[in-house]
């Protein structure tokens, strides 16, 4: 049975104002809350987290007075955006506290869970402020000395704030209160079905940085059998990153490398027109022991439905709360290539399943996982928080 993500949304705490709703806070332009954004990643530089904070931004923007504070950032980018940025020496949290020192903001958006900006969170924030746990680095804290103060600097955090049901058992495993779920979304207008199906051999797509835990290797060691019915399929890997010459050697000893494309350098106007290109999309996370690095969510699953594909991912971190079961997409166990040949076998077989599939996530992008109703959801819990 397909699981209800509207069900595993975790409302937070009622308004302390019932009477006054979040359309009546957004339509009082003179009361416009002051915002600080404390971040150590922002675009120009590339990942989730990077994408999730500027989406954020966006929207924040639009209704309150934001500043937005990362180290070596580049305010000329974003000059025609709905808010500020100011660009710091270096992540030390003493540049943080002279922001918030200087600004007094309404409200402090901690945008990573690391002490750096917890600390001057904590202790120069006017009332509460909000923490966001978006990747991995409360579990990677863990395994320091100062894991017992970054944790209660963290719990301190009102409302804490992250993208995945999985996240969330994670931190309150650690001890930590229950935060509010956010999920991410994506862009249905920029990411778009084609108008007909594609012509050609089968195409597989993962998008993701070249990490061991998004599981390419696991797609790689599918393919062998999958070209025995279907030579010409190809398997494109949108990224780049450190395990690029691990799979490299893998490709030429499967004997595969006609079969596989690295398309390293794609620009974001480029990558809709790939996503239309393929015919499935893969990406088999898994956890990374060596690191302890987990998949907190996994935007590109939802660019992938956007774009009219079904998708396989692995039952590992968030990844299986960014599709519905056996209605966008198929989820198989993690590290396992004969389950994965199987599932890819499955849709590749059958046109009818993997157009359904792309209309249910085409359906569930446009009504739910989009951007708009991220920024709607996250101004609520701003205006819970003044």
């Amino acid at each position: 049975m397909p699981m209800n993500h509207s069900s595993k949304r975790r409302s937070g705490a009622p308004p302390a104002d019932p009477d006054r709703t979040l359309d009546e806070f957004l339509s009082r332009p003179e009361e416009r809350a002051t915002v600080a954004l404390l971040t150590m990643d922002f675009p120009p530089s590339v990942g989730g987290v990077q994408r999730f904070l500027f989406e954020l931004s966006r929207r924040i923007g639009r209704h309150c007075r934001l500043t937005v504070a990362v180290p070596q950032g580049d305010a000329s980018l974003f000059q025609e955006e709905p808010f500020s940025l100011i660009s710091l020496p270096s992540s030390m949290p003493w540049h943080y506290a002279r922001v918030l020192a200087t600004l007094r903001p309404h409200v402090t958006v901690v945008g990573h869970a690391h002490p750096r900006m917890l600390l001057p969170a904590a202790l120069l924030s006017r009332k509460r402020f909000i923490g966001l746990a978006l990747g991995n680095d409360f579990e990677v804290a863990q395994r320091r000395s100062h894991a017992p103060i970054f944790n209660r600097l963290l719990a301190s955090a009102h409302p804490l704030v992250t993208i995945s049901l999985a996240n969330s058992q994670r931190l309150q495993y650690l001890g930590l209160p229950a935060p509010e779920i956010l999920y991410p979304g994506t862009h249905p207008d920029r990411f778009t079905p084609p108008a007909v199906p594609p012509a050609g051999p089968p195409v597989l797509l993962t998008v993701a940085r070249l990490v061991p835990r998004k599981g390419i290797d696991i797609v790689l060691q599918s393919l062998p059998p999958l070209l025995d019915r279907w030579p010409h399929l190809q398997y494109w890997i949108v990224g780049n990153g450190p395990s690029r010459p691990s799979l490299a050697q893998m490709i030429q000893k499967l004997g595969v490398t006609n079969a596989v494309r690295f398309l390293e350098e794609v620009s974001d106007s480029e990558l809709p027109q790939i996503y239309r290109r393929a015919t499935v999309f893969v990406m088999p996370v898994r956890t990374d022991y060596h690191d302890g690095s987990v998949e907190g969510f996994g935007i590109v699953y939802l660019e992938a439905s956007a774009s009219g594909l079904p998708v396989v991912a692995a039952r590992s971190g968030g990844a299986p709360e960014a599709l519905i079961e056996n209605e966008t997409g198929l989820l198989v166990p993690p590290d396992d290539p004969s389950m994965l040949t199987q599932a890819l076998i499955r849709l590749l077989e059958d046109p009818d399943l993997r157009q359904r599939m792309g209309r249910a996530g085409r359906r569930w992008v446009e009504t739910e996982m989009n951007w708009d109703r991220v920024g709607r959801q996250f101004l609520s819990i701003i205006e819970r928080t003044l």
